[in-house]
């Protein structure tokens, strides 16, 4: 007797198990999300209304949160074969903010020990040259702090930004929340890179040029997702689908090399000015 069977000769009441929530969740995602989604992260919550099945037999919100990122590196295709609208903006945020908050908490806790240790001299950077450093400080702080509340604004920001650089190069087959799901779902992976290359960064321990290679790194991957993102959502051409990632990539980018300039401790070709009133010598 397969999994599903099992569970529903158990009768309503039984308590299912972690591995056999996990079985049924695989069998689930190797039938390619026929019969919800191909993305465990918009599979039926408890409690949900009008499920097929019921939601406790399904596996937790960590397994379907990193079946959901593996879905999505191995298959991106058939992640966006199908779109059910209305689109779950929660499931989105859910995945996003799932993927980048526990790093993040990491990174707090760590600035706040590194709080109480002793204080040295300031050090230059290159933003030092167009931002007192005390204000730099506050800054950077006030963008960690406002992490939470980031992500979904870029999640609505990068899904805008895509839908118009869609009307703008032949028309959106589909709606705005589909191209707002699209980037979201690409954005997640990548995400898991922003909160990892955050750490060493905040902490004072990577150098300008590692970073700047580390987010190439990450936007790659970011392109190439949105681009098979739109191009499975709208049924466009390849070319089109890279052609319109473009917008969406410059927004990634230049929100964090933008967040990152208020703490790299240097830059290619950057050298502190003598004349600064923080220098020394």
């Amino acid at each position: 007797m397969n999994e599903a069977g099992t569970a529903g000769a158990r009768g309503p009441g039984a308590v299912i198990g972690r591995s056999e929530r996990h079985a049924l969740g695989r069998r689930l995602l190797a039938e390619g999300g026929v019969l919800w989604s191909a993305l465990p992260i918009e599979w039926p919550t408890e409690g949900a209304r009008g499920s097929v099945a019921d939601p406790p037999e399904l596996p937790g919100l960590w397994w379907r949160v990193w079946a959901s990122v593996v879905a999505l590196l191995r298959r991106p295709g058939r992640s966006f074969a199908y779109v059910q609208e209305p689109v779950a903006h929660g499931a989105v945020l859910r995945l996003l903010l799932a993927l980048r908050l526990p790093l993040w908490g990491v990174l707090l806790a760590a600035l706040t020990v590194q709080a109480w240790l002793p204080e040295g001299a300031t050090r230059l950077r290159p933003v030092h040259a167009l931002l007192d450093p005390r204000m730099c400080e506050v800054l950077s702080l006030w963008l960690l702090l406002m992490v939470p509340i980031g992500v979904p604004l870029l999640y609505f920001a990068l899904g805008v930004a895509t839908h118009v650089a869609l009307a703008l190069t032949g028309g959106a087959p589909r709606s705005i929340a589909a191209s707002m799901r699209a980037a979201g779902y690409a954005l997640a992976p990548a995400l898991i890179g922003i909160a990892a290359i955050d750490l060493p960064l905040h902490l004072g321990v990577l150098p300008g040029f590692a970073y700047l290679i580390l987010l190439a790194l990450v936007g790659l991957s970011f392109f190439h997702q949105l681009g098979q993102a739109l191009t499975g959502t709208h049924a466009i051409s390849p070319v089109r689908g890279y052609l319109v990632a473009v917008v969406p990539l410059v927004m990634v980018l230049a929100a964090q090399f933008g967040r990152a300039l208020l703490v790299l401790p240097d830059l290619p070709g950057w050298s502190p000015s003598a004349s600064h009133p923080y220098f020394i010598p």
